[in-house]
C-alpha cells in the first residue's frame, strides 16, 4: 500500500476530529522503518493533550470506518501519560517513531545514556527469562518468532548504546551486527530447540556484557 498517502489522509482526518487536541502523529513498526511487507500492520502513534474515554471512543469510531481497519494497530495516549512512562520505554518510542505531525521529543524528558542502558538490560532480561522457561519447560517453539522479534529490538538498542548510532532498519543493522546477532535478526521462522538455545545464549551474553562494560561506569 502507499503508506505516505494513507498517513496524509489519516493526518487530515485526525486534525478534523481532534483539532488543537492533537499534538503528535507518527508511525512506527515496519512501515516506519521502510521494511513493510504485504502482511505488515500499520502502527500509528497518536498523542493528544487530553485522552479520556470520549476521545478514545471518537478514535475507535473513526478507525472502524477505514478500509485498512484490519491491519491498523498502534496506540493513542495523552502527553501527560507519555511523560509518565518508564524512561527506557519512552526512549524506544521516540527513537522508533517517524514523525508525521508535530514533534515527540519536546513532550518528554531528553533521552539519557542510562535510559538506553536500561532498555537493553530490560529487553535482554525479558528474552532470557522467557527463553529459559520455554527451552526447559514449555518447549513451545511457536513462541520463538515473538521472542526473536523482541531480541531484534534489544539488539538495535544495544548497538545504539555501544556506538551512539541508531539504525532503524533491521536490514541495515544486520550488516554491522555480530555473527550471532545477525542470525537472530535475519531468522524468519525460528521453530526448533536449537533456535531456542541460540536465543538463550545471546540473552545471557548480552546481560553479562552490559554488566561488565556499562554497569561500573
Amino acid at each position: 500500500m502507499d503508506i505516505d498517502a494513507f498517513m496524509e489522509s489519516f493526518r487530515e482526518d485526525l486534525i478534523s476530529i481532534f483539532g488543537d487536541n492533537l499534538v503528535f502523529l507518527g508511525i512506527q513498526g515496519s512501515y516506519g522503518r521502510g521494511e513493510a511487507t504485504d502482511e505488515s500492520d500499520i502502527d500509528p502513534v497518536i498523542i493528544l493533550r487530553k485522552c479520556g474515554k470520549e476521545e478514545l471512543l471518537e478514535y475507535r469510531d473513526y478507525i472502524d470506518t477505514l478500509p485498512e481497519r484490519r491491519i491498523l494497530c498502534g496506540f493513542i495516549s495523552s502527553a501527560d501519560e507519555l511523560a509518565a512512562w518508564d524512561s527506557s520505554d519512552r526512549a524506544q518510542l521516540i527513537l522508533d517513531t517517524k514523525p508525521i505531525y508535530g514533534k515527540l521529543a519536546p513532550l518528554c524528558p531528553p533521552i539519557s545514556r542510562d535510559d538506553i542502558q536500561r532498555a537493553v538490560r530490560q529487553g535482554a532480561c525479558s528474552v532470557y527469562h522467557a527463553s529459559s522457561h520455554n527451552a526447559l519447560h514449555a518447549r513451545n517453539w511457536s513462541m520463538l518468532p515473538d521472542l526473536y522479534k523482541s531480541a531484534r529490538f534489544t539488539i538495535r538498542m544495544k548497538h545504539y548504546l555501544c556506538t551512539g548510532n541508531y539504525i532503524p532498519a533491521f536490514r541495515n543493522l544486520a550488516a554491522v551486527a555480530s555473527e550471532e546477532e545477525r542470525i537472530i535478526i535475519k531468522r524468519k521462522n525460528p521453530d526448533s530447540e536449537d533456535d531456542a538455545f541460540l536465543l538463550l545464549r545471546w540473552a545471557s551474553g548480552t546481560l553479562l556484557e552490559i554488566n561488565q562494560n556499562f554497569m561500573k561506569t
